[in-house]
């Protein structure tokens, strides 16, 4: 996890957004502090704090001489004569920094315990990649990296015989829905060659995750390439198996690995 999947994921956003890719470690470690802020307030804000600081002489320079990153897009855009205030501006890359590395790295991770826990399944990967988009898919449903939002409703409503008043704030635990037997018969079991269906994993409607095909394309790539350069990827028969662990965000803390050391130097380069 430390080696791999949140280095990936932090350094494609950091490319995305304009940032540079040699800080991603601290990117990594502000991300991690702003996402679980609401545990630890003073340490979320002063990561998000350091987070701007560090943002600022970037933003001006982009502001001065643009080039074809996204901090480039948003300080330059315009619409109707009208352009983002600075607190948008920063408020909007404190949620895509983070958002774009932990639930990443979290999701691949997830996706790593599936497949090295069921050794046919990633033999059948290896050998046929189109087999991939699926397994991602059922990856996300089985462990959702992100497993509840934060929502407030809009009108009266109910749910499921429940009234839930306009104002009130709401836990939706998309983890929840996404094991719903009445959708995915045995849905505690991850399993691949499920029917196609639509889950919560990525969210719905206006608050679908803005991020959701680059997320994919992450996961895609980077399976593919560590099954490429990793021949013989294996969890380690000396340790424990893994665990998927966590409350808001689900992900393993460790995933100890052994694979054959043929083209180790050109992966490691690569």
């Amino acid at each position: 996890m430390a080696d791999v999947t949140t280095r990936f994921p932090v350094q494609v956003i950091c490319t995305i957004i304009g940032l540079p890719r040699d800080d991603h470690q601290q990117f990594v470690e502000w991300s991690e502090a702003i996402n679980l802020g609401v545990l630890d307030p003073e340490r979320g804000h002063a990561a998000a704090d350091a987070l701007t600081a560090s943002l600022r002489p970037i933003v001006d320079a982009r502001r001065a001489d643009p080039t074809d990153d996204l901090i480039s897009g948003l300080v330059h855009a315009e619409i109707d004569g009208e352009r983002l205030s600075e607190d948008r501006i920063y408020s909007f890359l404190r949620l895509l920094v983070p958002a774009g590395a932990e639930t990443t790295s979290r999701a691949m991770g997830n996706a790593l315990v599936a497949l090295l826990t069921h050794p046919d399944a990633l033999a059948a990967v290896r050998a046929d990649r189109t087999l991939l988009p699926a397994v991602v898919e059922e990856c996300l449903r089985w462990e959702t990296p992100v497993a509840m939002v934060m929502r407030i409703a809009t009108r009266d409503t109910e749910v499921d015989g429940c009234p839930i008043s306009a104002g009130t704030p709401v836990t939706v635990l998309t983890s929840s829905a996404n094991h719903d037997d009445r959708r995915w018969p045995d849905p505690d079991e991850w399993q691949p060659d499920r029917a196609p269906q639509p889950n919560l994993a990525f969210g719905a409607g206006p608050h679908a995750c803005l991020g959701v095909n680059l997320a994919r394309a992450e996961l895609h790539v980077g399976l593919g390439a560590l099954l490429d350069r990793l021949p013989g990827l294996a969890l380690d028969p000396d340790d424990e198996e893994p665990v998927v662990a966590g409350y808001a965000f689900r992900g393993p803390h460790q995933l100890r690995v052994v694979f054959e050391p043929t083209h180790v130097t050109s992966a490691v380069a690569g």
